[in-house]
């Protein structure tokens, strides 16, 4: 064998290396990020179908042609003076509400955030729910941070990055074979290790750009904190109004919301508006927030700030007019969760996304009957055990979804906390084990 032959043979081994034991030891992570962000897509189809049926709550149609809310918004504030939040989120079809998410802070009480439904055709509030308790909320923080709030964000980027690696070195493993054929074909076997492989392969190279794509923006965003303190990054679009007043007196004034849209539309023509939010630091101005049509952008990163006082715009930010920098900063959530390409899109996401899980599940088997030439497993063993994996992840994320909705959020999140928390250090506890026993017996092995 010639010396390029002997690394080429090497490298191979340390891909195949990397790809086993990456994929093993995160398969649990990959599959429950896989299986979660493959139903986040649709969370605001979701959300707006709960808020229709569950709570009925249901615009009529707008004397207008705009949303109406403004006498609600007044209601609410004299209703609940001791705010300290208040955010405006606008319908996006006709027959939705208008949501008021009103953060309050009660005399001696934890802060509570509170989601008011506004019928936005004749300006009443026709219902409300706990956010934090929502579906819409579970599902958000289970796929971004699985409801770990230490360092459960950093988590998914580490899962993240595991994915990105199983995916190339899945690549360079198999990269010689597909030379030899157009796709990977199915073999005619009845043994279900070689159907396992086979399946593994083809969705594995199917599915490769897109997950190499979710892999590297799911651990951009999850790794976001860290990365950015340790690059110095700086986060774009932070601007911060100078206090002009006392908070009370802020929180105070009259604002003409129609006015503020009808300035907005003038000032800022391509901003489709989908957030509002009144100020209540002193700052004394009102934000909007929201999209500009035919870009690939996170959700309401363009904006436009005004004066309480006289309407005039303080500041605008204009995505389209900033720097590459801060195009590939605000990108990034958008490609990770197919948020600019309507329905089919995301339904296309959400089929590519489960690839990733059947990935894991699939590996995990095909290292299972491996071991069966050992004689450490059986076949109905392998079976058994990936099953008893598969539905101890399910039992945890319908769970915490249960205590969520029906408990609370802070008692899903701790008893979350303390159950992956008590995983992570119980694997890597395994590891270190494993390699020191492993160590160790290299070093006492007897002569030749």
């Amino acid at each position: 064998m010639s010396k390029r032959a002997g690394k080429a043979e090497n490298n191979k081994k340390l891909f195949w290396r990397l790809h086993h034991w990456v994929g093993l030891y995160t398969g649990i992570l990959i599959g429950a990020l896989s299986l979660t962000g493959a139903v986040a897509v649709f969370i605001p189809e979701i959300d707006g179908w709960i808020v229709k049926h569950h709570y009925k709550a249901l615009s009529s149609p707008s004397p207008t042609g705009g949303p109406q809310f403004s006498q609600s918004i007044d209601s609410l504030i004299h209703q609940h003076p001791d705010y300290s939040s208040l955010s405006i989120s606008l319908p996006d079809h006709s027959g939705q509400v208008v949501h008021a998410d009103v953060i309050l802070r009660p005399e001696g009480g934890n802060l509570k955030r509170v989601d008011f439904f506004i019928d936005a055709g004749k300006d009443r509030i026709i219902g409300q729910r706990n956010h934090q308790n929502s579906l819409a909320n579970y599902l958000r923080q289970m796929h971004v941070r699985l409801y770990e709030g230490y360092w459960g964000r950093q988590l998914v980027g580490i899962g993240g990055l595991a994915l990105a690696v199983v995916a190339i070195t899945g690549l360079l493993i198999y990269g010689n074979f597909m030379k030899k054929q157009l796709w990977p074909k199915l073999r005619k076997t009845r043994d279900m290790r070689i159907i396992m492989a086979d399946w593994h392969k083809i969705l594995g190279i199917s599915a490769l750009a897109f997950n190499v794509v979710i892999a590297l923006t799911g651990a951009w965003l999850g790794l976001q904190p860290w990365l950015m303190r340790w690059l110095e990054i700086k986060t774009p679009n932070t601007f911060k109004a100078a206090i002009v007043m006392e908070p009370e007196a802020d929180k105070a004034m009259y604002v003409n919301w129609n006015e503020i849209l009808k300035t907005a539309k003038k000032e800022f023509p391509a901003l489709q508006p989908r957030q509002l939010s009144s100020s209540t630091n002193g700052s004394g101005t009102v934000t909007v927030r929201g999209n500009i049509a035919g870009q690939i952008y996170e959700r309401d990163i363009n904006i436009l700030v005004l004066s309480k006082t006289d309407y005039r715009p303080i500041f605008k930010y204009d995505v389209r007019e900033q720097s590459l920098s801060h195009k590939f900063y605000f990108i990034q959530e958008a490609l990770h969760f197919g948020d600019f390409g309507g329905l089919m899109l995301k339904a296309l996401y959400a089929l590519l996304g489960l690839t990733s899980g059947f990935l894991s599940i699939s590996g995990f088997v095909i290292f299972l009957f491996r071991r069966q030439k050992k004689k450490k497993f059986q076949r109905a063993d392998a079976w058994k055990t990936t099953f008893v994996y598969s539905v101890a992840v399910l039992l945890f994320l319908i769970g915490i979804a249960l205590i969520s909705l029906f408990i609370g959020y802070s008692t899903a999140s701790l008893i979350a906390g303390i159950l992956i928390n008590t995983l992570l250090i119980g694997l890597i506890g395994y590891a270190l084990l494993r390699y020191l026993f492993r160590l160790f017996n290299r070093n006492h092995q007897p002569s030749a």
